[in-house]
């Protein structure tokens, strides 16, 4: 009479599943295109996502001498226009054709609009280069599709 050894019959029972699951998931894979996008979710709390324009507690108010050298329309990464120019004793910035924002300097080269919808850094490299970014607040909107859009801060490069 043959001895069955009822451990290895146990495993052998028991890893059937476990191999008829793996090869079915590797048909599954083979069978996917080979370029597929999956969408990943932005998650807007993120706190490395967060951006926020604030006014310093302590500012410094500039002369229209002061930003002189900043009197101009910059090219921006989205194919904006950011004008900044002087409004009698002060200084105003601008996106395309959107409202005008009274902006103080927050440090060297940083600008702050006082209404919050706007931050900048302006580096002048020399007469015709710049570098920096813009900070600018995109008010809430709906899509085409029906979807609405919370208002977001959004950064731009100066070009």
């Amino acid at each position: 009479m043959k001895r069955v050894n009822v451990a290895v019959i146990m495993a052998l029972l028991a890893a059937a599943p476990l191999a008829r699951a793996q090869q079915l998931e590797r048909d599954d894979w083979q069978s996917l295109p080979e370029q597929q996008s999956v969408p990943v979710p932005y998650k807007a709390g993120h706190a490395d996502h967060v951006r926020r324009i604030d006014v310093p507690e302590h500012y410094r108010r500039m002369w229209p001498q002061d930003f002189d050298d900043y009197r101009r329309g910059y090219t921006l990464s989205n194919g904006q226009t950011l004008t900044i120019a002087p409004r009698g004793q002060h200084m105003y910035a601008r996106i395309d054709g959107e409202p005008w924002h009274k902006i103080v300097a927050a440090a060297p080269n940083t600008f702050v609009a006082l209404d919050r919808q706007l931050k900048m850094e302006i580096n002048l490299v020399d007469d015709d280069r710049v570098k920096g970014w813009v900070l600018m607040v995109v008010p809430p909107r709906t899509l085409a599709s029906g979807e609405w859009v919370p208002e977001r801060v959004l950064r731009v490069a100066v070009l």
